[in-house]
């Protein structure tokens, strides 16, 4: 394999240089290429992983997992200035893929190989085409002045999350650290917005979300009959930790990214439940002993009262902290969970919380740029009323 990975750098590097006097580049595509390319590379990756997961992957498994996430960041680094050099990258990455890629099979007898190098002769070309680009180094050096540490923070909690299927009995562990890093996040991003009150809304919230968790585990209100017995460490009276602090920072993002109304935040917030409810339990955080079951054990008064306290702790939000809801920017935190939450539930099996999830969190997440009447989208429609 090592082999074959530098004999398809070395390829795809020289091929490059010579094919970029074959003729002039076309002109960079739309902005929006950045976006697609970016998902694109993370579906291979998922993919990848999911191969891995199933046990049919191997070497396949691994090449699109790791090269996947690699031509994440390239897309969204110059998504619309790869596609400026499309034919050119097109024709070094192929003819170093099939070179590389056929001595590996000549040699070894492996498909998985033939992959491996296609991956990585078009990562190398895109790599050495992007660094020769003005417009490329420019956004290196802007992201470099101007990135914030909670962005920081969020990109290391969406990273973490990667091994997850391939280390299942780690989920409390990594769970536990993405929680800390998006609350870390959060902390940073309201500072900014809020100064230190955003210490006072972290803890009011994080009181209130142990507080009526001790409730409802203790004596079935509000929430229905359900117990944390068992559950993984570390945690607080009885409560996994990870409990509260999503109560503080998800809910922030989905106070923001509702705008500050209260209303729409107690939707976002249970259509992440969705999701939780049928992840959780299964990791053994809580276990539902409810009579009346109507998801994945919970009843219908959970879904009532995870709105209730969403709609308490984003009024609390609203009050305390007016200027939150308006930058946006935090919104990307419950954004990239709709993304992440119904990606795990499916690799784990549990396909019906994996789908309903995902709509639910997505569409909501999502709202606004969806059409509406033929008029492009929600926001537009807001801004004629």
């Amino acid at each position: 394999m090592l082999i074959t990975t530098l004999w398809a750098v070395l390829l795809a590097t020289v091929l490059l240089l010579r094919a970029r006097h074959l003729g002039p580049a076309a002109v960079a595509g739309p902005v929006w290429l950045r976006g697609l390319g970016g998902l694109g590379g993370m579906g291979l990756a998922l993919l990848g992983a999911a191969l891995l997961v199933l046990g049919w992957g191997g070497l396949l498994g691994a090449a699109l997992a790791g090269w996947g996430c690699g031509l994440a960041l390239l897309a969204v680094w110059g998504g619309d200035l790869l596609w400026a050099g499309r034919r050119v990258l097109l024709l070094a990455s192929g003819a170093a893929a099939l070179l590389a890629g056929g001595v590996g099979w000549l040699f070894y007898q492996s498909p998985a190989l033939v992959v491996w190098a296609l991956l990585v002769s078009t990562a190398t070309a895109q790599a050495l085409w992007l660094i020769a680009q003005p417009e490329a180094r420019a956004r290196l050096r802007g992201l470099r002045q101007h990135l914030q540490p909670w962005r920081v923070l969020l990109a290391l909690a969406v990273l973490v999350r990667i091994p997850v299927p391939l280390w299942p009995e780690g989920f409390p562990l990594i769970g536990t650290v993405q929680m800390l890093l998006i609350s870390l996040a959060a902390l940073l991003w309201g500072w900014g917005r809020v100064g230190v009150r955003i210490v006072l809304l972290a803890v009011l919230a994080f009181a209130l979300g142990l507080g009526v968790e001790l409730l409802g585990s203790q004596t079935g209100f509000p929430f229905g009959l359900y117990t944390y017995q068992g559950a993984p460490q570390p945690a607080i009276a009885g409560v996994p930790l990870i409990v509260p602090l999503g109560w503080f920072a998800l809910v922030l993002s989905a106070h923001v990214l509702a705008g500050g109304q209260p209303w729409r935040t107690g939707l976002l917030v249970v259509a992440w439940d969705l999701g939780l409810e049928a992840l959780m339990p299964a990791q053994g955080y809580w276990t539902w002993q409810d009579p009346n079951p109507l998801w994945y054990g919970a009843p219908i008064q959970n879904y009532l009262a995870w709105f209730v306290v969403g709609y308490a702790i984003s009024w609390m939000y609203r009050r305390l902290g007016p200027s939150l809801h308006q930058d946006g920017a935090f919104a990307w935190a419950y954004r990239l969970e709709a993304l992440f939450l119904p990606v795990g539930l499916a690799l784990l099996g549990l396909w019906p919380g994996a789908l309903v999830c995902g709509l639910a969190m997505n569409g909501l997440a999502w709202l606004e740029y969806l059409p509406l009447g033929g008029r492009g989208g929600l926001k537009r429609f807001r801004g004629q009323i």
